[in-house]
């Protein structure tokens, strides 16, 4: 379990075209250094699990904050970890805001993980969105993070301007792939009220990744992410109340449930490939696959059946678990 505090543009030197935390989060002002500890204790009570509980602090950039400030979020959390009750501590930053001086402050008050908003691996790309940081400061800071012993997170995210799909995949994913972090979210770029990208969007000079797009996009990225052993955590942003109010997001490839239609649409089409594959004359199908993959297989609000029994004149498709599948594989029972 991850007990979330929200810093929204706190520390952020620049203001990046696609960014407006207070519509992402709902958080409009810095979390209150005298409610931190009484919001953990709140958590705590309702944590039924022996899963480890974490702090994280996001929306900002922690490490350019004040160091006094840092500091003074830290020592609200340090007893906690001090005393077993919660498990380690998380942030997200700047790729250009670490240095050793920064991570010795980290390590000392029990942060485990750092998350980078590294966005993109491509300086073109990462000027045009108002970034101020470069792909060489992602490198050099991943690599500190390693020296220093953190868990390392990069942020990535496609459909920014001046990128294209083709330039995501060679320039960010392989790139970042070479750097082996633990672990990536993808967040593809959305139009969000009040951010410079509505601007860009209004006058015709950006034009967002489509779903469909954004859904082959991300499956690429998916698919070399693990295919490489690094976990990605989270595609697509998190459902909020603020994010889903009407007028909040203007364009782009927003849906609630996006992951499972990443994970859906691979395991649709490896489907899709083996019955065309099959010869003979046949009106059902039975595949197997692993049962975490099971709801994906399926489609949302059963997507993938519903296509593939119309394009394959189908009477029938049945998606049976099998725990001895490989996550992210298919066999169809042909007989």
């Amino acid at each position: 379990m991850i007990i979330p505090f929200f810093i929204p543009h706190s520390g952020c030197p620049h203001q990046c075209v696609f960014c407006n935390q207070k519509n992402i989060t709902g958080e409009s002002r810095p979390a209150d250094l005298s409610s931190i500890p009484q919001k953990i204790e709140k958590y705590l009570t309702t944590h039924t699990t022996r899963e480890p509980v974490q702090v994280a602090f996001y929306g900002g950039s922690f490490t350019a904050l004040d160091r006094g400030m840092q500091r003074a979020y830290l020592k609200a959390v340090r007893a906690f970890v001090e005393s077993g009750r919660i498990a380690a501590v998380r942030i997200s930053t700047r790729p250009d805001c670490i240095d050793g001086h920064v991570l010795s402050l980290l390590r000392e008050h029990h942060v485990r993980t750092v998350e980078l908003g590294a966005q993109s691996m491509d300086d073109r790309v990462l000027a045009l969105s108002g970034r101020g940081h470069t792909a060489a400061d992602t490198v050099n800071s991943v690599k500190l993070l390693e020296e220093y012993g953190f868990i390392t997170g990069l942020q990535l995210m496609p459909g920014l301007p001046g990128d294209s799909a083709d330039g995501f995949i060679k320039k960010t994913v392989n790139p970042a792939i070479a750097l082996k972090p633990d672990f990536v979210r993808l967040y593809p770029a959305l139009v969000i009220k009040g951010t410079p990208l509505e601007a860009l969007y209004t006058i015709g000079r950006y034009s967002p990744l489509s779903l469909d797009d954004a859904v082959s996009l991300c499956g690429k990225a998916l698919v070399r992410f693990e295919a490489a052993g690094i976990h990605v955590i989270r595609i697509g942003l998190q459902p909020t109340e603020e994010l889903e109010k009407p007028g909040t997001i203007l364009a782009g490839p927003y849906h609630p449930a996006f992951r499972q239609i990443v994970e859906s649409s691979l395991l649709r089409d490896k489907m899709r490939e083996a019955l065309a594959q099959r010869t003979g004359a046949k009106d059902s199908a039975v595949f197997l696959s692993h049962p975490d993959d099971i709801t994906a297989s399926i489609g949302h609000k059963r997507s993938n059946i519903e296509m593939l029994t119309r394009q394959f004149r189908l009477r029938s498709m049945r998606i049976l678990p099998d725990p001895a599948m490989p996550r992210r594989t298919v066999r169809l029972l042909d007989s």
